[in-house]
């Protein structure tokens, strides 16, 4: 062997040692697959059998609410029909006190009653007078006795009067679409007048705006409260080519996390992927090794990312090593070139 020849392979030798001291693991895994996702889903459930009153809507409750459910109040503005004779027939608004005022019948109170309550009322005060058979129709021209209360991730959070019953994306729009950090999930809380409980709806946003799927547009009544919350983000860092943190897609797959950072860098070592995460009481963490087979292989299309998890690609001596360039060693410009690709 030639001296140059020589002079370059103990540079190659020199800095392959170098980097294999600096590659060393820097997350040691401590789970394996299986145990990894048995973990997750008892977090899961458990989370699910305490989060209180939560559920998602019918499909009736989805489809349509039946405006007799509504409880009049004061500023509502009601049509009042007498089949019987026009000259009875009324355009009223509830005062602030709860009555109308009607022909023949005077002030008549009507608040916290449903529609259908007050046509019975008003047939039976005109009844006990005036008419031996009334019927009587009330229709609800405008709700505003009661607002709508937006909170969270809204461009314009905020209270909207209830003006005429509205489905769930006509509220986002009045509120000007939702803010970049919108999360894929809609809660909406309404006072239910049976149980006198509030009750609580889950809306899969991602289903409804980005999907497209109308049957998740559900009625929103007045009094409703409405919470969208921030999305949640993972970390990817490491022998990725664009390191950093991204914004959690409903069902985003670790294999979808690294495509987002660009892919796995050509120094990265493909048999050590790091999937941690942080334990419920924030102190234990799960560090789950992966290979680029395993991802390949299907693992990576299943395993779920969870708000704050990170995925940390490994770096290898020898893709560092032959990834490198740009600083010459050796003498009279005859030697190795390298220039650390993780900087």
């Amino acid at each position: 062997m030639s001296s140059t020849g020589m002079v370059r392979y103990l540079l190659i030798l020199f800095v392959s040692i170098f980097l294999s001291g600096c590659a060393t693991e820097q997350f040691e895994a401590n789970t394996d697959l299986k145990k990894f996702q048995d973990v997750s889903q008892k977090i899961e459930k458990d989370k699910a059998a305490t989060t209180d009153n939560v559920q998602k809507p019918s499909s009736a409750i989805l489809a349509s609410v039946d405006v007799g459910d509504y409880l009049l109040g004061p500023g509502d503005l009601i049509q009042v029909t007498v089949f019987e004779t026009e000259a009875l027939n009324a355009l009223v608004r509830v005062s602030s006190r709860g009555f109308i005022s009607l022909p023949l019948l005077g002030n008549v109170e009507v608040s916290n009653l449903t529609a259908a309550e007050a046509e019975g009322k008003i047939e039976a005060d005109l009844k006990v007078k005036y008419l031996h058979d009334p019927h009587v129709s009330i229709y609800i021209k405008e709700h505003v006795s009661k607002q709508i209360t937006l909170v969270g991730s809204f461009n314009k959070p905020g209270t909207i009067d209830y003006v005429s019953k509205r489905k769930l994306l006509d509220v986002i729009a009045i509120a000007e679409g939702l803010s970049e950090k919108a999360g894929s999930a809609a809660y909406i809380t309404r006072f239910d007048d049976k149980s006198k409980k509030n009750v609580n709806y889950f809306i899969d946003l991602d289903e409804l705006v980005r999907k497209g799927n109308m049957e998740q547009n559900i009625v929103v009544m007045g009094g409703d409260v409405i919470f969208i919350p921030e999305t949640g983000q993972c970390f990817v860092d490491g022998a990725v080519r664009k390191p950093g943190t991204y914004p959690l897609r409903s069902g985003m797959t670790i294999t979808e996390a690294i495509t987002l950072a660009g892919g796995l860098a050509g120094y990265a070592d493909s048999d050590k992927i790091k999937l941690i995460r942080r334990m419920e009481n924030g102190k234990e963490r799960q560090v789950l090794s992966l290979s680029f087979s395993d991802l390949q292989g299907g693992v990576g299309d299943t395993l779920l990312i969870k708000d704050q998890d990170i995925i940390f690609a490994e770096s290898s001596s020898s893709g560092t090593l032959f990834s490198g360039s740009g600083f010459t060693l050796g003498f009279l410009g005859t030697g190795v070139s390298f220039t650390n690709p993780k900087k």
